[in-house]
C-alpha cells in the first residue's frame, strides 16, 4: 500500500509546512498548504530570499548530507520556529527542502517553567536562610531583604504605645540607625499604604520623612511597603526603597511575603515578653537591669569592646527653669543620639537620670573611633531642630580588646566623660 500521500498530509497538516527551493534561483517550486496559507496561494515560482526572512539564517547545507535542526524568530508576527533543513539532487538540480514547526507556544512555556525554576530556587535559598535565622531578632532581616530584593535600604517600622519606632539598614556601609517619634493619626498611616503602588515622599508624615531624609532620602525618593501586620496590639510594617533594578516581581510573590511576615511575627512576638522589662520606659534604651544581666553574661568574654560614657549637661537647669517636661525632653533627645548609632552589636543603655552608657561588642579601634563620630554627627543634626532643647552631652570612651579589664575600662571612661564635661562647662555652669 502506497502511504505517500497520507505521510505529506501528516508532516504538513499536523506537524509543519514543507517548502522546497531550487539551490542555484532560489525559486519556490513547492509549497504545501501551510506555506500557502502563510505566504500566498501563488507562492510557486516566487524568489524565495525576498519573502523568506529566515532564509539567510539557513545553515549550510550538502547534497545528501544530514539534515539540520535550527531555529529562528520571525520578527513580523512574533512567532518562534524550528526547522528541519537538507538538500538533495534530482534530475541534475540541487534543491533545498525545508519543514518548519511553529514552537512559539513552547518556547513561551520552556520560558516560563524556566524562569520558575530559578525563582523556587532563589525562594527556597532565602526561605532557608530567613528559616535559619527565626530565631534571631528583627533586624537581621533587613540586611536580607535589601541582598534579596536588590535595593539600598530596608525600614522596619514598629509601634511602641505612643511612638513609633523605625530601624534603617543601609546597605551601603552595612549601617543601621534607630529612631523613635511621637504616634499620631498621620504617622500611622505607615501601616496602611497600598502596597502595589510606589509611595512619593510626600505621602507620608513630616516627621516619617525627616527620618527617610537622614538616610539619604530626597523630596523625589519614593518607597514600597513590602507587608505590614498586627502582632499582640502592636503593628508593624516593611519598606524598601525604591532602587534601579529592583526586583519588584518578588515583591508579589506571595509566597514569599509570608515567609518575612512570618519571620517579623514570630521575632516581634518573642520581643515583646521582654521588651518592657528590658527598656527604658521614657527613652526606649536598654535599662540598667539589662545592663547589669550583659555585664555578667556578655560583656567579660567579647574579643573587644568599646565603651561610651555619657552625661547629659544641665539638666537639672532645664528641669528647674522650664519643668520636668522640658527635662524628659532633653533626655529623650539625647536617647536619639544614642540610638541612631544603636544596633545588635552595638547597645544604648540608659543607667538611670542623666546618665547614659552606650557599649560595642567585638568591634575595632577603628569601628568605635567611627561610632563616636558618627554620634557626634547626630547629635548635632538633632539639635538643628527648632524645639528650643539644645543637648549637650560629655562622653569618655575606652576601647579593649584581647584579656581587657572591663571594670577598669569603664573606670576609665567614667573619667574621660567627667574630664569632657569640665571642657564643655560654660562659665558660670555647675558641674553635675
Amino acid at each position: 500500500m502506497d502511504f505517500s500521500k497520507e505521510l505529506i498530509s501528516f508532516v504538513s497538516d499536523k506537524v509543519g509546512g514543507i517548502v522546497i527551493i531550487a539551490a542555484g534561483s532560489s525559486e519556490v517550486v513547492y509549497a504545501d498548504d501551510f506555506f500557502k496559507k502563510k505566504y500566498g496561494n501563488d507562492i510557486v515560482g516566487l524568489d524565495a530570499d525576498e519573502i523568506f526572512g529566515w532564509m539567510h539564517d539557513c545553515p549550510e547545507l550538502s547534497v545528501d548530507g544530514p539534515a539540520v535542526e535550527w531555529e529562528n524568530i520571525d520578527t513580523d508576527s512574533k512567532k518562534y520556529y524550528k526547522f528541519n533543513s537538507g538538500m538533495f539532487e534530482k534530475e541534475g538540480k540541487n534543491y533545498t527542502i525545508h519543514q518548519i514547526v511553529d514552537i512559539t507556544e513552547y518556547m513561551g512555556l520552556n520560558r516560563d517553567i524556566t524562569k520558575y525554576m530559578s525563582f523556587f530556587k532563589k525562594l527556597s535559598g532565602f526561605q532557608t536562610a530567613v528559616l535559619e535565622n527565626l530565631s534571631n531578632s528583627y533586624q537581621e532581616l533587613l540586611p536580607m531583604l535589601t541582598d534579596y530584593f536588590k535595593t539600598s535600604k530596608a525600614y522596619f517600622f514598629i509601634q511602641r504605645d505612643d511612638n513609633l519606632e523605625i530601624v534603617t539598614y543601609a546597605k551601603m556601609g552595612n549601617q543601621f540607625s534607630m529612631d523613635r517619634i511621637s504616634m499620631s493619626d498621620e504617622v500611622a498611616k505607615v501601616f496602611d499604604m497600598n502596597s502595589e503602588d510606589d509611595i512619593l515622599m510626600d505621602s507620608f508624615a513630616p516627621s516619617v520623612q525627616e527620618v527617610f531624609k537622614a538616610s539619604g532620602g530626597s523630596s523625589d525618593s519614593s518607597y514600597n511597603i513590602l507587608c505590614s501586620g498586627n502582632v499582640s496590639g502592636q503593628k508593624f510594617a516593611i519598606y524598601l526603597n525604591v532602587w534601579p533594578n529592583m526586583d519588584k516581581d518578588s515583591m508579589a510573590e506571595k509566597t514569599l511575603v509570608s515567609v518575612i511576615k512570618l519571620y517579623a511575627e514570630n521575632a516581634l512576638m518573642r520581643e515583646k515578653l521582654i521588651y518592657e522589662n528590658e527598656h527604658d520606659h521614657l527613652t526606649g534604651l536598654y535599662n540598667k537591669g539589662k545592663y547589669l544581666d550583659l555585664i555578667e553574661t556578655k560583656y567579660p568574654s567579647l574579643g573587644s569592646i568599646a565603651i561610651f560614657n555619657f552625661d547629659v549637661n544641665n539638666l537639672k537647669t532645664m528641669n528647674d527653669n522650664f519643668g520636668h517636661e522640658a527635662g524628659d525632653k532633653l533626655l529623650v533627645k539625647a536617647a536619639d543620639s544614642i540610638r541612631k548609632v544603636t544596633n545588635n552589636n552595638v547597645h544604648g543603655y540608659r543607667m538611670g537620670g542623666d546618665e547614659f552608657l552606650m557599649v560595642a561588642c567585638d568591634v575595632t579601634k577603628e569601628d568605635a573611633d567611627k561610632l563616636l563620630l558618627r554620634w557626634e554627627s547626630e547629635l548635632a543634626r538633632l539639635n538643628t531642630i527648632e524645639d528650643d532643647i539644645n543637648c549637650v552631652m560629655a562622653v569618655g570612651m575606652t576601647y579593649g580588646e584581647g584579656d581587657y579589664d572591663l571594670f577598669k575600662l569603664l573606670a576609665d571612661a567614667d573619667e574621660l566623660m567627667y574630664a569632657d564635661k569640665k571642657a564643655k562647662k560654660k562659665p558660670g555652669e555647675e558641674i553635675r
